[in-house]
């Protein structure tokens, strides 16, 4: 079960719940995607993405890949 640590911070499967991919998904867009929001550290054993860019990357890459198909 997942713990929402703060309503700003997301983790991993947050991160592929809000945007309807697996977990290794996310992590293979980290690599391949330069657009992709940025995974952060809080400490060695902590990373999580800030909600704010994720929504803000969702919000986009929707409107991208609907112009991208003549919608």
């Amino acid at each position: 079960m997942s713990e929402n640590i703060s309503p700003t911070r997301l983790r991993v499967d947050e991160v592929a719940a809000i945007l309807g991919i697996g977990k290794s998904t996310v992590w293979a867009w980290v690599k391949t995607r330069p657009d992709f929001p940025r995974p952060r550290k809080d400490g060695q054993r902590f990373t999580f993405w800030l909600r704010s860019e994720v929504e803000a990357y969702a919000t986009g890459s929707s409107q991208e890949q609907e112009a991208a198909c003549g919608v």
